[in-house]
């Protein structure tokens, strides 16, 4: 499992020296991240901060003068310059190999907006922009393999803890659909406060604040509910969620297109912070679909990683095999779907393999490769008259797993038996009837 280390930070320039322990570790220091890196020897640590940091300076901490800013660019420079200022004056004699993890990349520090009134500088948004945004990093930082995530909250304020824990449980849910993703969350033990100046001195160097596990959990897979205006990527949704194996392999999205949709609207949202002096006020928000995408972003990344099959998708015909190895890796861990997914691949690859052998027209048309409405090679294998429906219940459509017999086609191809939708946009609605209604 990759290890990762996850910390979210208000103010560090408040923070004072005290001895933290974790698990048999004890150091001094004026964060929880030097005895944490020391005890987890993580491959990679995000520090999640706020614009509203820039300019800010306590007791001549740091040493960099505060300014008038023109452009948001120079908002985040300022924060991440502070923020490297405290690591390597505050925590890199603590523990040496902070300032080689931040030089080499296995440190990175993310400027995520904030909001609020303060005396360094005011910033005017919405809260959920933080939690769009932490969400979009996170979705394009975390390994998209098995994982160990440490969250440690020691540090965080206001929003920040539950925003970001909520972000790490939506996409650590994805990720579980093919991978082994563990949480660890942890905080300490709170700081003393309250005394005189004599007795905090007295207090402090005797203290050892321990660091608790407050949570530790496997995930379990968990699907995305919420609706995006493209038709087809909410029919994948609903593939998802529903354990419909051939509309997920039709409507499967490619990452690069996503990828796009995600940049230019990140794209947008940069353009549109009017910055000026002391003041950053953010002039649009980030739409309703853009937390969504960036979810199926982050579950493209993890299957495209766990098997070479995904990086085929999507294909408007399939073999039964690609489905049933589908159901095998995807519908696994949620047994009620890798039951009835298995058990309706399972059935369509008996009533053809029956129609094959059977004498008849439709057992040539079968043979010489000719693409075949489902219904009528069941009807010619079990001697029925089932008529095609001219309406079809969303509710059949997913006790069936999307392959009901009056939609799907198939057809063969050698020794593959391939299936596939002729009127997707069929198939689309009542995906997305299945899910939202």
């Amino acid at each position: 499992m990759e290890r990762v280390l996850i910390v979210p930070w208000g103010n560090p320039f408040q923070w004072e020296p005290i001895t933290y322990e974790y698990d048999g570790c004890k150091m001094k220091s004026s964060s929880t991240l030097p005895v944490l890196v020391n005890a987890l020897k993580p491959e990679k640590i995000l520090i999640f901060t706020l614009d509203t940091l820039a300019n800010i300076q306590v007791r001549g901490k740091p040493e960099i003068e505060p300014k008038d800013f023109k452009r948001y660019s120079e908002v985040v420079e300022d924060v991440q310059s502070r923020i490297k200022w405290f690591i390597g004056n505050e925590l890199s004699s603590d523990f040496l190999d902070l300032i080689k993890m931040l030089k080499d990349g296995r440190v990175e520090i993310v400027v995520a907006p904030g909001v609020g009134l303060f005396k360094n500088i005011n910033v005017e948004g919405d809260i959920l922009d933080f939690y769009n945004y932490v969400l979009h990093v996170l979705s394009t930082k975390l390994p998209s393999n098995n994982l160990e995530i440490y969250l440690d909250l020691t540090h965080g304020i206001n929003f920040m803890p539950t925003l970001l824990y909520r972000a790490l449980n939506n996409l650590l849910g994805l990720s579980a659909f093919v991978n082994e993703c563990r949480l660890v969350v942890l905080n300490s033990e709170p700081y003393p406060q309250g005394f005189q100046r004599d007795e905090k001195e007295s207090i402090v160097s005797t203290t050892t604040l321990r660091i608790r596990t407050v949570e530790n959990r496997v995930l379990r897979p968990k699907p995305i509910y919420s609706r995006v205006s493209d038709d087809k990527l909410s029919a994948f949704i609903s593939s998802l969620a529903n354990g419909l194996p051939l509309v997920f392999t039709t409507f499967y999205p490619e990452i690069d297109k996503l990828k796009t949709l995600m940049d230019e609207e990140l794209s947008e949202f940069l353009k549109n912070i009017d910055v000026g002096g002391r003041h950053i006020r953010r002039l649009r928000g980030f739409s309703n679909d853009f937390k969504t995408l960036t979810k199926i972003y982050y579950l493209i990344r993890c299957l495209n990683s766990s098997h070479e099959m995904f990086g085929e998708l999507p294909k408007e015909e399939v073999s039964i095999d690609t489905l049933e190895g589908l159901t095998e890796l995807v519908f696994k861990k949620i047994r009620r779907l890798e039951i009835i997914t298995k058990r309706d691949v399972r059935q369509i690859r008996d009533i053809i393999k029956k129609a094959i052998k059977k004498e008849g027209k439709m057992s040539e048309k079968l043979r010489i490769g000719e693409k075949l409405l489902y219904l009528n090679v069941y009807n010619f294998t079990k001697d029925k008259n089932i008529l095609k429906k001219d309406k079809i219940d969303p509710r059949d459509f997913v006790a069936h797993s999307g392959l009901i017999s009056d939609l799907i086609y198939v057809r063969l191809c050698g020794e593959d038996k391939l299936l596939s939708y002729e009127d997707r946009e069929k198939v689309i609605e009542l995906s997305i009837e299945s899910m939202w209604g």
